[in-house]
């Protein structure tokens, strides 16, 4: 810095400049880009949708492994394979939500769905 509160200016050679301003411009309708956005986010919301058979799935087995079932309105034995139907049962719940999750598109799908090419 020079003594009067300036910056003194250094000229470097310029040797070589490299573009790259290549560019892709999308033409879209209003209603088509809200369709495809909509879309998504709805798809995006499925990427949580593990979340409630995988409590109810350890909730189920918490108590099979933990209960020791009595008659209560039905025999002990009834109680226990009701517990063991729904485990099952949320279990494969559990799996259909973790396939969906992974199956979320990307950006770079979404973005190709707006191109209107197939994605």
């Amino acid at each position: 810095m020079l003594g009067d509160g300036q910056y003194s200016q250094i000229q470097a050679p310029i040797r070589q400049v490299h573009n790259n301003l290549d560019q892709e411009i999308i033409q879209i309708t209003e209603d088509k880009l809200r369709l495809v956005l909509n879309t998504h986010i709805e798809q995006l919301k499925e990427r949580q949708g593990w979340i409630a058979p995988l409590g109810l799935f350890l909730a189920i087995l918490t108590t099979l492994v933990t209960s020791t079932f009595r008659d209560f309105g039905l025999k002990a034995a009834t109680w226990e394979a009701i517990f063991w139907i729904v485990g099952i049962f949320s279990f494969l719940w559990l799996l259909k939500a973790a396939r969906q999750a992974l199956q979320v598109p990307t950006i770079d799908d979404v973005v190709e769905k707006i191109k209107n090419k197939s994605a």
